[in-house]
């Protein structure tokens, strides 16, 4: 696969998180759920694929992420969309290593 390709998939994978996140009355969801909502609409996808995504995104400003340790070797991180976030969900922002969703 080519290093485009690559990252085309990569940026795409993002903003379906931060869509994921969108959905949810309170703006929040765990990235375990994030995980197996993406690999049921058919996207390969890890856990580190899904905790790195939402590194990238925390650093951009487009989510808050509380990471909590439920069990030794265990932790669960729930991500909280911000409004830049859901801007950029919303393609009125931009920001790098996040598609741009164009409407059909």
């Amino acid at each position: 696969m080519s290093s485009a390709v690559r990252r085309a998939l990569l940026e795409d994978r993002r903003w379906f998180v931060l869509d994921a996140i969108a959905q949810m009355a309170d703006r929040r969801l765990n990235a375990d759920i994030i995980l197996m909502i993406l690999r049921n609409m058919g996207r390969p996808a890890g856990v580190d694929d899904i905790r790195e995504d939402l590194e990238h995104l925390e650093r951009e400003g487009c989510v808050t992420l509380e990471r909590m340790n439920v069990s030794p070797g265990r932790s669960l991180w729930v991500a909280t969309l911000t409004a830049e976030g859901l801007q950029v969900r919303d393609n009125t922002r931009e920001v790098p290593g996040v598609a741009l969703r164009r409407p059909l």
